[in-house]
């Protein structure tokens, strides 16, 4: 017998066990009776307007209106045989609906009245408890409820309430189906309610152990059924075919079987199996084969159809416990795990790790760039390109797993040989689009015995690591590995951080100055203002410790206006002494100097203490000056239309663009004091100092040589033609105080 004749023998118009022969006919309402329990008149109008003239299994609809809880309870403890009650969530109360239909199951005792729950919030949804102690049969949105939905949705209602009340007698089948549907809605996984829902429907009717259900896979390119079919659950001698296309099943009779219900979307009976059809979204459609060896009455076919409405719900559950789950812990663009699921990972093996267990982080360096350069799309791809080659050099108890925008990671058994494929996975280039990108990456690595028991901390250990190993630059395949003397730097380095902060804002710190000489005539001609952090035991905190502190964390803005003024003040106190001609050169970091706020803090500065612009000196770094050119001269301009002067300190450590250092029109040149000490020491004793005093004063900039520290120094530095000094010779860094009676008492003078 052909595939059509074996179907034809299925189409005939289903009949039920026990149904009279006589044509007599069960005594039924002549309507489906439907309570629509709303406070917006509107919906009442819009719902009967959709199921004007509907016909539901065969029947007219009669539609009932109330307009509050209290009306609904009231009218359905008068009205007999209402099937469903459409119930807005929201009415009088936030919970208005839902004490309704406790009130339903509960105070009325309805069991066989379908509640359909209806919201005009998207945001608001019971929780999965409330809609099953509740006695919810449904939950929609109403933006969502289209008059096909509603129809749809109608439809299943109906049929369930018919169904419960043809089988009201069999209580055990019910609660049975109601155990069962609780027990199985506590399922998480596809695979795991399946086999509880073929496990629960064979014991139901006592069936035998033999039978499957397989779902629809729309996702599968270019398949057709059977092959677009997966079994997900099978018993007996069907066990073995889990997890294979419905097509592997060799029975014809019953592939066709089963494929017949999927086409005509109905179930099938005949007197040796039954197959379901689960009559939910096209892309969550499930059938049932069950062997039954002998034909099903009435009420066990209503009783399986009944579970299945259930089964049903429960499937597009999972599917949507699924969707959740691939959002928490599945990078959408890589399709690898996320970072929360590698910090769940990191958890589980540090609850007992070993020590081959490792977790490597891998930084793709620049990977900005090329978003810049190239656009995101090409960035895209060539993270996906990365996950692609990375994925088969994972060993199988691995994971692998995007952490960051560019960041992978790697946690696991991990051994010497496995590390070397994984950095040669990026000695060739990636083929993106039409480019051929070659990727450079920083890796760092730690051994879960060394780091601190929990996942988060875990990861926190491993990137202080990868930290150090991108400011260290270490060559393309050479791993930094973790260790805990890192972490207790990280800690004091951080604990150093929020004494900082704590200083600024209490005015712990201070300000010390270092006079600058003008080589030719002697004279004080400015002093430089650098910040000091004095410790209670009479020491000091280096500016090369907290002073980058400060510019990594931000705290350099508020340093630097505590810094403008207390020099400000300074200025004006020296003015009233009698030394206002003296310049105050202060050092700006290049957080400071690119800050919007630069300009008006030293403008507010200067005019809250009746200042000349001229007596302050901004100095910035010789690469700060070479950072970003263009903007620099654009900066440098406003500080000297406001009458301030500019100096290059630290020149010639750097790699400037003479080009650029004329376009900046910089008032000094500091040599950097690298240059100073050795000089005497050598055959060309003072090259590198003449060639920048020469420079500067060929571009009409004076030049100043920090760190002077002896006399000979000094005296090479005036026959060059330097033209000021500063250092240890001349006098050192001190507070106010006491450089104020130095000002007064020495024979050195204060130009004016």
């Amino acid at each position: 017998m052909d595939a059509n004749a074996q179907f034809s023998a299925y189409e005939s118009p289903l009949t039920f066990a026990g149904e009279e022969a006589d044509g007599s006919e069960e005594v039924v309402p002549e309507r489906w009776r439907i309570l629509v329990v709303d406070d917006e008149p509107d919906v009442h109008l819009a719902t009967s307007f959709a199921l004007k003239d509907e016909v539901i299994l065969d029947r007219p609809l009669e539609l009932l209106h109330a307009y509050s809880g209290d009306d609904a309870l009231q009218m359905l403890s008068r009205e007999p045989d209402i099937a469903v009650v459409l119930l807005d969530v929201v009415m009088n109360g936030a919970e208005d609906g839902l004490a309704v239909a406790r009130a339903i199951r509960q105070q009325l005792n309805l069991k066989e009245l379908r509640i359909v729950l209806r919201t005009g919030h998207p945001g608001y949804a019971p929780e999965y408890s409330v809609i099953r102690d509740y006695g919810i049969n449904d939950y929609k949105t109403k933006s969502e409820l289209t008059q096909i939905r509603l129809q749809t949705t109608l439809t299943t209602a109906i049929r369930s309430y018919q169904q419960l009340k043809a089988v009201n007698a069999s209580r055990r089948g019910l609660e049975m189906i109601i155990e069962a549907s609780a027990s199985l809605f506590e399922r998480r996984t596809q695979e795991s309610f399946a086999a509880g829902a073929l496990a629960h429907l064979i014991a139901l009717l006592g069936l035998p152990q033999h039978g499957l259900i397989c779902i629809h896979q729309p996702s599968t390119p270019g398949a057709r059924p059977p092959h677009a079919w997966l079994i997900v659950s099978a018993a007996g001698k069907l066990q073995s075919l889990v997890g294979q296309p419905l097509g592997s099943l060799q029975d014809p009779l019953v592939l066709n079987a089963i494929g017949h219900a999927i086409r005509s979307r109905s179930p099938l009976y005949t007197p040796d199996f039954a197959v379901l059809y689960l009559n939910r979204p096209h892309d969550q459609e499930a059938a049932i084969y069950l062997c039954t060896q002998r034909p099903l009455a009435k009420d066990e076919r209503q009783l399986l159809e009944v579970f299945c409405t259930n089964i049903a719900i429960g499937f597009e559950n999972v599917a949507l416990f699924r969707q959740l789950q691939d959002l928490a812990y599945i990078d959408p663009l890589t399709y690898l795990p996320n970072r929360t699921h590698f910090v769940a990972r990191l958890d589980q093996l540090l609850k007992a790790p070993s020590q081959d267990d490792v977790v490597v982080l891998l930084d793709i360096e620049q990977f900005s760039q090329i978003n810049d350069a190239l656009g995101h799309l090409i960035g895209d791809q060539l993270l996906q390109s990365v996950a692609q080659r990375l994925r088969p050099l994972v060993p199988p108890a691995t994971t692998l797993a995007r952490l960051g925008v560019d960041l992978f990671g790697v946690v696991g058994p991990y051994t010497a040989e496995h590390f070397a494929p994984l950095f040669e996975a990026f000695d060739r280039p990636f083929a993106v689009a039409s480019h051929r990108l070659r990727v450079q990456i920083a890796a760092a690595a730690a051994r879960l015995t060394d780091t601190e028991p929990t996942g988060i901390g875990c990861l926190k250990d491993v990137t202080i690591a990868l930290n150090q190993a991108k400011r260290a630059d270490k060559d393309r395949g050479e791993l930094t590995w973790y260790s805990p003397a890192m972490s207790r730097a990280s800690r004091r380095r951080l604990d150093l951080l929020h004494d900082l902060e704590s200083a600024i804002r209490q005015g712990q710190l201070t300000v010390y100055y270092q006079p600058q000489i003008a080589l030719d005539s002697g004279e004080i001609v400015g002093v430089e203002a650098l910040a000091r952090w004095p410790q209670p035991d009479g020491s000091f905190i280096p500016p090369d410790r907290f002073i980058p502190l400060a510019e990594q964390s931000g705290l350099i803005l508020d340093l630097g206006n505590w810094l403008v003024e207390q020099v400000c003040s300074q200025l004006a106190e020296w003015r009233a002494l009698g030394l206002g001609a003296l310049r105050m050169a202060i050092n700006v970091s290049m957080v400071q100097f690119n800050h919007e706020g630069l300009i008006d803090l030293l403008a507010e500065a200067l005019a809250r203490h009746q200042l000349a612009p001229s007596l302050i000196e901004v100095e910035i770094t010789e690469s700060v000056a070479m950072a970003r050119p263009e903007d620099v001269m654009a900066k440098i301009a406003r500080l000297k239309s406001l009458g301030l002067s500019v100096a290059i300190d630290d020149f010639g450590t750097g790699f400037s663009s003479l080009a650029y250092l004329q376009k900046l029109h910089a008032d000094r040149l500091k040599i950097d004091r690298a240059f100073i000490r050795d000089m005497g020491l050598s055959e060309n004793p003072y090259s590198i100092a003449e060639m920048v005093i020469n420079l500067g004063h060929k571009l009409g900039i004076k030049v100043l040589a920090e760190g002077v520290e002896s006399p000979a120094q000094a005296t090479l530095l005036r026959s060059l033609g330097c033209d000021e000094a500063q250092g240890f010779l001349f006098a050192k860094p001190a507070p106010p105080a006491p450089l104020t009676h130095w000002f007064q008492e020495t024979g050195l003078k204060v130009a004016v």
